[in-house]
Order: C-alpha cells, then sequence, then structure tokens
C-alpha cells in the first residue's frame, strides 16, 4: 500500500482486484483483439480490476470517510463475481470503452456499491446517473469510437467465477507513459486488523 502525499486532492477511484490467473487471461485475449482493433489504448494487465466508484480528483483530507465506508461495506463480503464476455460503451458498434463482462451473482458488489457512492456524495463526488454495471474496462478509443469485430465474442470466450473478499482504494497518477496505480488501502476479510 502507497501513502498518500500531504498534497490537497489525488486522483482515486475504489475498485476489486481480480485474481492473476484471470487479468492473465484477459490480457493475452485483449492483446489478441488489438490485432484486430486499431486505436485503442490498452489497459496493462498489472492495471485491471473491478472498479466500484471512480471519485476522480478527491480531497485527502475526505479519504477516512470513503475507508469508513469500505469497511462498512465488509458486511457484504464476500462478493461472488463471474467474468467472461466483452463489450462496450455506448454500443459495440460504437465503442469509446471496451470492456469485459462481470456479473453480479449475488448482488453485494451492487450493495457495495451503493455504500461507497453514499459516502462519496456526502464528500461532494456528483452521483452517478447510471445504474452500477460492474465491468473490467480493457481498453479506451483514441480520438474517435472504434467498431468491435465479430470476432469479439469467441475472443472472449472464458468463464471464470471467484469470490472477492477485499476492496482497495486506488491512487491513479496519469504520465505520458499511461495511468499507474497503486493501493493507499484495502477493507475486507483479509483485513489483518479484523
Amino acid at each position: 500500500m502507497t501513502p498518500l502525499r500531504a498534497s490537497d486532492k489525488a486522483r482515486l477511484f475504489t475498485g476489486i482486484a481480480i485474481p492473476d490467473e484471470v487479468r492473465t487471461t484477459i490480457s493475452e485475449s485483449a492483446a489478441r483483439l488489438a490485432g484486430l482493433v486499431e486505436d485503442v489504448r490498452w489497459v496493462p494487465e498489472e492495471n485491471l480490476h473491478v472498479t466500484l466508484k471512480f471519485l476522480g480528483s478527491f480531497e485527502l483530507d475526505k479519504v477516512p470517510l470513503i475507508e469508513a465506508a469500505m469497511r462498512k461495506a465488509e458486511n457484504h463480503l464476500p462478493i461472488a463475481l463471474t467474468i467472461g464476455g466483452a463489450g462496450a460503451f455506448p454500443s459495440a458498434g460504437s465503442a469509446r470503452v471496451i470492456w469485459v463482462g462481470v456479473n453480479d451473482v449475488d448482488g453485494n458488489a451492487g450493495k457495495v456499491y451503493r455504500i461507497i457512492e453514499n459516502a462519496a456524495q456526502k464528500c461532494g463526488v456528483k452521483r452517478e446517473k447510471r445504474a452500477y454495471r460492474p465491468h473490467i474496462t480493457i481498453g479506451r478509443a483514441g480520438k474517435r469510437p472504434v467498431r468491435l469485430p465479430p470476432e469479439t465474442d469467441e475472443v472472449f470466450d472464458f468463464e471464470f467465477r471467484f469470490d472477492a473478499v477485499e476492496l482497495a482504494l486506488f491512487r491513479s497518477e496519469l504520465s505520458s507513459a499511461g495511468a499507474r496505480y497503486t493501493v493507499v488501502s484495502r477493507a475486507g476479510l483479509l483485513d489483518p486488523s479484523r
């Protein structure tokens, strides 16, 4: 975990880490898709995760409120997830964000999201207008949307199931080399203080 520096704000989000074997399979599949789709910035394997709530440029003195919400959300762990298939926002024919699907089997991801969303709103973060759809972002289109090829379904024809037992608060630092994510804090069933 990386402590936050004494600056006023940092780019933060909450999420769920995914198992190494799942990240590797997704990354290998994304590399196959990259050969079929141009002008996409692909997410490095080490950055793959299930996003819960993007907080944006967040005031550091409010971080304890998000951490408290994460601890409250521990009551809904573990989260049963299945991962597989691919799609895009807003659509496969006009993709700006390419993702791998995540099914919230027991509804616990949605419950955790709502707890963090409520805490974020109290901290001044705008409430998301769209319903929460868990997913793993694997790529972002460049200047123009892209069209996913028909082979996409075949490339991402896998399914993994796992129980997420930990939530993380991540810091995202942007550079010309891409985003670098570091864990600021964790909460969950692996927390030694439980």
